[in-house]
């Protein structure tokens, strides 16, 4: 079997509204086409995403379809991780067919901090573009498509704290730390092989972190490559989607997560509940809003407060409904 460097994989379903930008934005790469393959995971799409990725396929012969079976893209055994098993390359770079590259050298300046040989992932961010809606622009802006994930989020928390983390040239690190993670993996997230032969393969990228976190290990976050998130192409769709997400993760997901939102230590859980409180307050928020809003000019990051509040909102009656789990959860 052939040994390559990269290998990009995508796990996707009804993928037809993204898909041939995310994969022109791959094959425009100033990377040589010799060293590196794409491996499509379909879990079964039903639109003309297949009819899509095999016209791909006749240009670029590094190109793979592999045929998910159990339809999901993350967990054991799933979409992702068929893709982790069948990759040739050293190094494994995961998007997902709404991410679009921005530079011709994003591969390049994703896969430098790995001279460094104790850099064991090296996570993109991400950057708005005008053309878009507000809150699409807002999502890309901060870093993280949840915002209730902000304090959470690896890219959102470099992107609105810099001076938190240890510039290295070209590129933030950060080691993670099991008392509170900071998850990255989505997006555009390179890692080593290796990462996955010591935790056992891929399952969710937040749970990836949490198993890298109990190995401390350190990772990397470049400074000059940026990722779009096609995300939601509305605001009513986008919050639809993250209600569906979360319902799930409360009625039965939570059980094989490793990844914890609410901390296991007392101090951890008043934290959240706190989190929660500043959230529902529009205050606190409504202040970053003003300080990102004079900084940038850029009126999109008014939606702060009013996307935490929806979103703190809409998780907290999501929760009512199954109260005993999250309970158990804590």
């Amino acid at each position: 079997m052939k040994k390559l460097k990269v290998s990009y994989i995508l796990g996707i379903y009804n993928a037809e509204r993204t898909l041939r930008e995310c994969l022109d934005s791959i094959f425009m790469q100033n990377f040589p086409k010799r060293e590196y393959e794409v491996i499509i995971v379909d879990g079964g799409s039903n639109d003309s995403t297949l009819n899509i990725v095999r016209q791909y396929q006749k240009q670029y012969k590094n190109m793979k379809l592999i045929h998910n079976t159990y339809k999901l893209s993350e967990g054991k055994g799933m979409g992702k991780d068929q893709g982790v098993q069948a990759a040739k390359g050293d190094l494994l770079i995961f998007l997902d067919h709404d991410n679009i590259l921005l530079e011709k050298t994003w591969t390049e300046h994703i896969l430098k901090p790995f001279a460094d040989k104790k850099i064991m992932a090296s996570q993109s961010l991400l950057r708005p573009i005008e053309e878009d809606p507000a809150f699409l622009q807002y999502v890309n802006a901060v870093g993280v498509e949840d915002a209730f994930a902000i304090p959470y989020s690896l890219v959102a928390q470099v992107t609105l704290h810099p001076e938190k983390f240890e510039r290295k040239g070209e590129h933030y690190e950060h080691v993670l730390d099991e008392e509170q993670v900071l998850f990255g993996g989505a997006n555009g997230c390179a890692f080593r092989r290796e990462v996955f032969e010591k935790i056992g393969g891929y399952t969710r990228d937040v749970d990836i972190f949490a198993a890298m976190a109990e190995h401390k290990m350190k990772v990397a976050v470049p400074i000059h490559c940026r990722v779009y998130h096609k995300t939601s192409a509305t605001l009513i769709s986008y919050l639809r989607k993250k209600a569906i997400y979360f319902y799930r993760f409360i009625d039965h997901e939570y059980q094989a997560k490793k990844f914890k939102w609410v901390p296991k230590s007392f101090r951890g859980k008043v934290w959240f509940m706190l989190r929660v409180m500043y959230n529902l307050s529009l205050v606190g928020p409504l202040l970053v809003a003003c300080k990102k809003f004079f900084e940038t000019g850029k009126t999109y990051w008014l939606l702060h407060p009013v996307l935490l509040f929806l979103m703190t909102s809409m998780y907290a009656s999501i929760t009512l409904l199954r109260i005993r789990n999250f309970f158990r959860y804590l």
